[in-house]
């Protein structure tokens, strides 16, 4: 309640003194401001680029030789100068469930043509759970699980794929769900 002062025939009235849960609220709002000046603050270099992965247009391939889910092994440089589409995976990636059969018609125009393979690399996933997946969905083309690999390809969310041509060059990064038509199109020279 607040304090009537009646010295020198003045009335002022006191406000009540702040609660301890204004203080709280005060002080949360000071660090959020604090919080998003900083931000604010950061330049664009200082960000995460969704888009890291775009980098490597032009470059290399980096190194894909690893054990695969089947018990075999996998080397992209086997792939004999055939185009080889890179599919990082995981079960729990609503995209990757999606375009999975949009993979199976892909891996079947592949196999019938003899001009391109699919190489997917598993993304924070367990084995098991990437394993029973292709069992009960289809997919016959190597199933991949380094964790090294996303790491070199700058993979920052998934679905992603990585286009690369039968000379080992990276030539396209697609985020997101991707379809058999994109990637034949892209084979074909028929963009």
């Amino acid at each position: 309640m607040a304090d009537i002062d009646l010295v020198d025939g003045d009335a002022r009235v006191e406000p009540p003194a702040p609660s301890g849960r204004i203080r709280w609220i005060s002080a949360g709002v000071g660090l959020f401001l604090v919080a998003f000046i900083a931000l604010l603050a950061l330049g664009p270099d200082d960000r995460l680029d969704p888009d890291d992965g775009g980098e490597l247009l032009g470059q290399r391939v980096p190194e894909i030789a690893a054990p695969t889910l089947d018990g075999g092994s996998y080397d992209i440089d086997d792939a004999g100068g055939r185009w080889v589409v890179v599919n990082f995976f995981a079960t729990w990636c609503v995209g990757c469930i999606n375009e999975h059969p949009e993979l199976v018609e892909l891996d079947q125009w592949a196999r019938d043509t003899g001009q391109a393979e699919i190489v997917a690399v598993v993304f924070n996933d367990p084995p098991e759970a990437v394993a029973a997946f292709f069992d009960e969905n289809g997919g016959g083309w190597p199933v991949v699980n380094d964790p090294a690999v996303p790491v070199a390809f700058r993979v920052s969310q998934i679905p992603e794929t990585f286009l690369v041509s039968p000379s080992g060059q990276i030539v396209q990064h697609i985020q997101g769900e991707v379809t058999a038509e994109v990637l034949i199109d892209a084979m074909t020279g028929e963009q």
